[in-house]
């Protein structure tokens, strides 16, 4: 694996272009995403093009849907080259990512960018040094054999089965025309070759060149989809692009006293939460490894919902409401999924295709983990609280609606007298399907209590009389003399996990899953989330209870347990344990801490839950009933932190140090 460098606004290594240095130098504008493959060596297999078009998912079975890999449009190469060794560098600030190399008396550097302009845009740039007098030939190819290689939810599952789903309709040198074999979708690719600015006709460019001689090529490549219209060409889209990332920057830097290596990664970390969402665009959402890999079929989870959306809640917030409004369009298919399972109300999918229909095709998550349901009116009520206005009628449907499916999903036990919750899984996901988990019984409560609060009309007086009673009997198990929520009621008569796991391959790769559901053991955070997410419904002393309890057990075989144990840690004053976790949430991708970074893309909510742990558990940022408070309480690692934040459409300023904090609005 390539060690990569990392600096305050670049990150950079040297040696081979592998799967692992691909995802860490992925690219994208939120509407196109290319991983950071080699223009110089075409892919040997279709299905690893890894250029992707946010929101195009093609069936590849039946009910069953994948992101459709685009064909290699970002060819552009010199003939009878193949350099093993390449120098790879990332500008975040500008958002251009550079491969570089020397053979033959060349010296080649090809950069490129996703347009922050133009979403349909992606450039590539080559300069070329001559070290001696040659004749060097430049292609700029479109390579249209593609495939789709669908991964299976199980993990120990390896798919070798490619699946077909775009055809050639019409090709030229620079254009290319593709239609999606199932759906008749089309696809158009546009390419424009120019040397030294000016356009040149066809896809390659012979050059006679002198010792000493430094030439540009440039290649332009617009990708359209569903008949779209071109968007103009303007002028110095290099430029135009810089000047956005700029203005992004602007309003999403964190800027620490630290390290520098935490201030690159910090910058890493936001910069591909901005690569991978359309802000704006409410027709999708953000999958588990957002643009960057196809991995669980392109699908969004709860960690959008949960974990990415504060980040666009506080920088973003036009981004963070064409999110929820992308769940409140999909209520329709919610609804029809509650029905599906013999429910009421709307009951959101565990993996939500672009359409809002459920892909998962295993029973015991995707029937069982049903906590992602509340997890979206959660969000959408954060985001409110953030963004301010008021709900729309849409969102107040969405909370009366999801407040019904809870109640249709409990059980009644009468003679216990509490509503009670039947196979289900919290955010754990080792202990098995599980009886009154405590996070889904908790945040199901609170849903209902959103909707009896904020749904209006949506609701009549004989519901809320029953929603009433459903919430305030539904099972909570508390052991008082502990102060200790507990996890749920199998937990504690579960068999020791023996030995220290944690770290290193998930268990879930060495022990079979049925013997490890029977292990007390936590693959993730479970009610140290819980407390994360509603801090202020919890003392101290409830939260260290958790924290001593449940700490110890966790695993973290998962992206999202890091950051969520850092951010409790802080809120606790557990510096020490907040920084290590902290450090590995930072670190999770560009030091590989699954070793699955490359095959499997960017683990986009371990970006989220990064940023959480910064900004709500170290720096103290919340927003209730609101009103914005900020109570610092940064490790000693970072001497001070500053950063521009959006609440309720007034943009503050907050600086925090060891010794004192300060917040100002901005005009």
């Amino acid at each position: 694996m390539n060690r990569i460098a990392i600096h305050p606004w670049v990150i950079e290594t040297d040696g081979p272009i592998a799967d692992f240095t691909e995802s860490v130098f992925a690219i994208g504008n939120g509407w196109l995403g290319a991983r950071g493959f080699s223009t110089q060596h075409p892919k040997r297999r279709p299905q690893d093009h890894a250029l992707f078009r946010a929101g195009f998912f093609e069936p590849v079975k039946p009910g069953v849907t994948d992101m459709v890999q685009l064909p290699d449009a970002l060819g552009l190469r010199v003939r009878g080259y193949a350099p093993a060794e390449v120098r790879q560098s990332l500008d975040m600030r500008r958002g251009v990512l550079t491969h570089a190399w020397e053979a033959g008396g060349l010296a080649v550097a090809t950069e490129r960018m996703a347009s922050m302009d133009d979403h349909q845009l992606i450039c590539l740039r080559m300069t070329l040094k001559f070290q001696r007098e040659q004749v060097v030939t430049v292609e700029a190819a479109l390579d249209d054999r593609v495939a789709n290689l669908p991964v299976h939810d199980d993990q120990m599952v390896e798919e070798t089965e490619t699946v077909r789903l775009l055809e050639t309709v019409h090709r030229t040198e620079t254009d290319l025309e593709m239609r999606a074999i199932h759906s008749g979708r089309r696809l158009r690719i546009e390419q424009t070759l120019l040397l030294n600015g000016e356009p040149q006709a066809g896809n390659r460019v012979e050059l006679t060149m002198q010792a000493g001689k430094t030439v540009t090529l440039e290649k332009r490549v617009r990708i359209l989809l569903d008949g779209e219209t071109p968007n103009a060409d303007a002028d110095a889209p290099w430029q135009r692009h810089e000047a956005a990332w700029e203005h992004l920057w602007r309003d999403c830097d964190i800027r620490l006293d630290a390290d520098e290596e935490i201030q690159g990664a910090l910058r890493w970390n936001i910069f591909q939460l901005l690569c991978n969402n359309a802000a704006g665009n409410d027709g999708v959402s953000i999958g588990a490894r957002g643009l960057t890999h196809g991995r669980y079929k392109g699908n969004a989870f709860w960690d959008t919902d949960i974990f990415m959306l504060p980040f666009y809640c506080w920088t973003r917030p036009d981004a963070a409401r064409a999110l929820v409004r992308y769940r409140v369009k999909r209520l329709p298919e919610a609804r029809a999924l509650a029905a599906k399972q013999s429910l009421a109300g709307a009951r959101f999918p565990w993996m939500c295709a672009v359409d809002g229909v459920e892909q998962c095709e295993s029973w015991e998550i995707g029937l069982c983990e049903v906590h992602i349901t509340a997890d979206v009116a959660y969000a959408l009520e954060r985001t409110r609280q953030i963004t301010g206005g008021t709900l729309t009628e849409g969102e107040r449907e969405l909370l009366a609606d999801t407040a019904r499916y809870w109640r249709s999903r409990f059980t009644w036990e009468p003679d216990k007298e509490r509503y009670s919750s039947f196979f289900v899984k919290g955010p754990d996901e080792y202990c098995g399907a599980a009886v009154n988990n405590t996070y889904t019984n908790y945040m199901a409560r609170y849903n209902v209590c959103l909707a009896l609060a904020l749904a209006g009309d949506k609701l009549d007086a004989r519901e809320r009389e029953e929603l009433r009673f459903f919430a305030e009997h539904i099972a909570i198990l508390y052991d008082e003399s502990r102060s200790l929520y507990k996890q749920d009621e199998l937990f504690d008569r579960l068999e020791p996990l023996p030995g220290n796991h944690a770290g290193g391959e998930p268990l879930y790769k060495r022990i079979c899953f049925d013997r490890m559901q029977r292990y007390r053991a936590l693959k993730q955070a479970d009610l140290v989330q819980l407390m994360a997410l509603r801090p202020e419904d919890f003392t101290e002393v409830q939260k260290k209870a958790i924290w001593e309890t449940y700490e110890p057990l966790t695993v973290h075989d998962s992206s999202l347990s890091y950051g969520v144990h850092a951010h409790l840690a802080f809120q606790l004053g557990l510096m020490d344990k907040g920084w290590d976790y902290f450090t590995r949430s930072l670190l999770f991708d560009l030091r590989d801490e699954l070793g699955n970074t490359g095959r499997e893309g960017v683990h986009m909510a371990a970006l989220g839950a990064t940023w959480q742990a910064l900004v709500y558990g170290a720096l103290g940022l919340w927003v209730q009933d609101g009103r914005m408070t900020v109570k610092p309480n940064l490790p000693e690692q970072i001497r001070s932190m500053s950063m521009r934040v959006w609440q309720d459409g007034v943009r503050y300023q907050i600086f925090a140090d060891h010794g004192r904090t300060e917040v100002t609005k901005e005009d």
